[in-house]
């Protein structure tokens, strides 16, 4: 394996070929509704733009944490900073908003190229397989955290690489800068700084101006933050988000769940583990024992382990989620046991270095965070992706890869699509509502989360609250929006006193039996609480949004 200095210089064609890998399959996707945790994130830009130095000061029903945005909101507000910049000049449509997060998809592709060619000789063909994933496609669609925080984590990375060759001093700044960036976005981007203080130590021989400069730099920025937090929220926020860590992750009943859960999502999440496991079958090929044994504990985790797991789902797993769930534990199983064999994963300082960056992911997702969801898979997805192609007995041959990279983008496209399509109507049911009520009196209200709410508070409903923000009255001739999919808060004991008609029903059929976020066919992308794996197949409707109007009120 060649050393990291002498890469050789990345040509015109290679950059151009990952910038349209990366930017085009996206480009069908600039109008998608906001959604999931997008509208708090939004929310918080337009307090920036009003006042700059109290991201955090405002109030919004979001969860049964807290009314106040500094309680519930467990995420730093960089992001958030930078869409407030955009829509100071350009405003807030949803088309202007995807660009603004464009470059983040294409800089995580180039950071990774960078990477990829300084400690492997397939340079493209990793990258390819990024951006082709699920993961990657679906995030790159949506108002999340992931993908910029992904973006910060690779370009640290990357710059601690060009900051061994010769000349690069300059690199150590920019590596520590986009550490504590990586921490500002989101906070499992902490996890940057011990990565690259572990990078300095095996990569730099442990030389002390380097180490206090990449490290020096992020530790400043977050004890910056800690005691802006303190001084004017009362404590210091990201010391916050360990009471979710400490109330869930380890539960009873959920444990288990969510540590078998991160394979599945790790493998099904990125499609490119199962279509390396399957490899391992053809004839003359290598790794069978593992990846029949990967098989083997993944229906036993599906047989014995997910269905009665916490928390509860809406359906029992069916024939085809144990089938995808099963294959995404196998591949994930199998290719991150093989890339961590102690004769790859030990052989080298860079491999050593590898090895850290994908097991210290594996133990956030399995161990730190409070869910399991695809974004955990996308971050894992880089060093392994390197691990196996540093290898000759692991690594895919190019056109092994492209025909992987052939058979996984049409799929993720689909995925993105069918995501994409529940979001939208969100948009188009809160719009339709407002219009089928016209100026007819009586208080408007809804019943929902993520881009449901997004659009009808736009549209002047407001939210039913739950008992614990106190008591709320409706009267007859008011108007109540609910939906299947985004009920998210318990407010029954509010709304059982009352008795609803249906006024309107908007239902949402689709001619693609694939879900990303939908109860009723398993599919959890953003979180295994909503489902078995990252996405199911179901002909059941998309989404059902109901409106409602109060004909009395039970005493």
């Amino acid at each position: 394996m060649s050393e990291i200095a002498r890469s050789a210089p990345a040509t015109r064609r290679e950059i151009l070929a990952v910038a349209a890998l990366t930017l085009l399959p996206l480009l069908p996707f600039l109008n998608a509704a906001v959604s999931f945790d997008g509208p708090v994130f939004i929310a918080v830009a337009r307090q920036i733009v009003e006042a700059p130095l109290d991201p955090f000061g405002f109030e919004m029903l979001w969860d049964s944490t807290s009314l106040e945005v500094a309680k519930f909101n467990r995420n730093p507000p960089l992001l958030s900073y930078y869409l407030a910049a955009w829509m100071t000049l350009f405003g807030e449509r949803e088309f202007l908003l995807h660009l603004a997060l464009l470059p983040f998809p294409l800089m995580s592709s180039l950071a990774f190229f960078g990477i990829v060619r300084r400690l492997t000789d397939a340079r493209v063909a990793p990258v390819a397989l990024l951006v082709a994933s699920p993961a990657f496609l679906v995030l790159s669609t949506t108002f999340l955290l992931d993908v910029p925080v992904l973006t910060a984590g690779l370009v640290a990375i990357y710059a601690l690489l060009r900051g061994r060759e010769p000349g690069g001093e300059a690199w150590w700044v920019v590596s520590g800068l986009a550490a504590g960036a990586a921490g500002l976005l989101k906070y499992v981007g902490f996890s940057t700084l011990p990565l690259v203080a572990a990078g300095v130590m095996l990569l730099y021989r442990r030389r002390a101006l380097p180490g206090l400069i990449i490290c020096g730099l992020p530790v400043a920025l977050f004890s910056a933050w800690g005691a802006f937090t303190a001084h004017v929220y009362g404590e210091v926020h990201f010391f916050g988000a360990t009471d979710v860590v400490a109330d869930k992750s380890f539960a009873s009943g959920h444990f288990l769940n969510k540590l078998l859960s991160t394979p599945i999502y790790y493998g099904a999440g990125l499609l490119f583990p199962v279509l390396f496991w399957a490899r391992a079958f053809r004839p003359k090929g290598s790794g069978t024992e593992l990846a029949v044994v990967g098989v083997l504990i993944g229906a036993a985790a599906v047989g014995w382990v997910l269905p009665d797991g916490q928390p509860p789902r809406r359906i029992p797993l069916e024939a085809d989620e144990s089938l995808i769930a099963a294959l995404g534990f196998a591949g994930a199983f199998a290719l991150w046991c093989a890339v961590l064999d102690p004769r790859r994963a030990l052989a080298s300082a860079e491999d050593r270095f590898l090895a850290l960056w994908l097991a210290g992911l594996f133990v956030f997702s399995a161990f730190l965070n409070w869910h399991v969801n695809a974004a955990d898979a996308l971050l894992a997805a880089p060093p392994v992706l390197i691990m196996a192609f540093r290898h000759p007995g692991l690594r895919l041959s190019q056109r092994a890869a492209w025909l992987t990279v052939a058979a996984m983008l049409p799929f993720s496209l689909l995925l993105a699509s069918a995501d994409v399509q529940q979001s939208n109507h969100y948009r188009a049911a809160a719009r339709g509502i407002a219009q089928e009520i016209g100026d007819r009196a009586g208080a408007r209200w809804f019943v929902g989360h993520w881009g449901l709410q997004h659009y009808l508070e736009r549209e002047g409903f407001e939210p039913v609250k739950p008992p614990m923000y106190g008591k709320l009255e409706l009267h007859p001739g008011d108007w109540v929006v609910s939906a299947r999919n985004v009920s998210q808060l318990d407010v029954y004991s509010t709304m059982n006193p009352y008795t609803i008609r249906s006024v309107w029903t908007w239902k949402l059929e689709s001619w693609l039996p694939l879900r990303a976020t939908n109860g009723d066919a398993g599919a959890g992308f953003y979180s295994h609480h909503s489902g078995y794996t990252p996405f199911g197949f179901s002909s059941a409707p998309v989404e059902v949004v109901t409106l409602g109007r109060i004909t009395a009120a039970r005493r």
